[in-house]
């Protein structure tokens, strides 16, 4: 590609993706230095704005986990009604060997409706925890945008073009961005942190209940939604764009897991 080529490829690309009032007429003047500078820290924009569209499938995919919950729940409390009905049935027959194994097959009911009601919990803070990625990855792509708007700002000074824009509310907007990002941050945190200790109480009433199961049938869970890959770069300063950059993500790709009864990682 010439030289002439790429400038016109450059200002084309540093034009789409304007986010203030700062002229792209000055900024595609800039040395190929500088807006190369520039173009680079657009892409920071661009793995925002993925990982915000990754969270927003993945709230998705929660949704319909907590639907099959939900599901789950209204069978095993049908299961524990029809295992009480022939306990009673076993008692008015004075049938011992009838009326054990219906109270065995209620006991396992019994289990399986307190992991259901465990499993729906889980669902439900997942769901909540989705919803949250999806505000961090809103305040990731605020960030991500200001400060590419500062640097703009910053090249087309030191070069000499001044902008009617007024700096300190330009970096007064970065520093909100920044906070809001951080709380965000630290409400994902706190909600997966409760949603991994509702998974664990779920694994638990799910072993319970399996040790106690009867033969006769049993409601399988369904797989888990594969958690969406999120793109990743190196950047210089703190990278921007994962929206699973949190202290309890998951070291394992969820298609990788096994296929069990496990749910979507929190």
């Amino acid at each position: 590609m010439t030289l002439r080529r790429w400038l016109l490829v450059s200002a084309m690309a540093l034009a789409g993706c304007a986010t203030s009032g700062i002229s792209d007429r000055d900024v595609a003047r800039l040395p190929v230095a500088d807006r190369t500078q520039i173009i680079t820290a657009q892409k920071s924009i661009d793995v925002a704005e993925s990982n915000l569209a990754a969270a927003k499938v993945a709230r998705d995919e929660a949704k319909q986990f907590r639907k099959i919950a939900v599901s789950e729940l209204d069978a095993s409390r049908s299961r524990l009604e029809a295992a009480r009905s022939s306990v009673d049935l076993g008692r008015s027959a004075r049938d011992d060997r009838t009326l054990r194994e219906a109270s065995r097959n209620e006991d396992a009911a019994r289990d399986q409706l307190v992991a259901a009601r465990a499993k729906l919990d889980y669902a439900d803070r997942l769901v909540e925890l989705r919803e949250a990625k999806i505000n961090e990855a809103e305040a990731n792509l605020n960030a991500a945008r200001a400060d590419v708007d500062r640097t703009k700002l910053q090249l087309l000074q030191r070069n000499g073009m001044d902008q009617n824009i007024d700096a300190n509310k330009l970096e007064a907007r970065r520093q909100d961005a920044q906070e809001r990002l951080a709380d965000a941050r630290s409400r994902v945190a706190q909600i997966e942190g409760e949603a991994a200790q509702l998974k664990t109480a779920w694994d638990d009433r799910r072993n319970e209940a399996s040790h106690t199961a009867s033969r006769g049938e049993t409601i399988a869970p369904p797989p888990p939604p594969a958690e969406v890959p999120m793109p990743q770069m190196k950047y210089r300063d703190q990278p921007r764009g994962d929206v699973n950059d949190t202290p309890a993500a998951p070291a394992t790709k969820q298609s990788q897991q096994p296929s069990n009864n496990i749910a979507p990682a929190p």
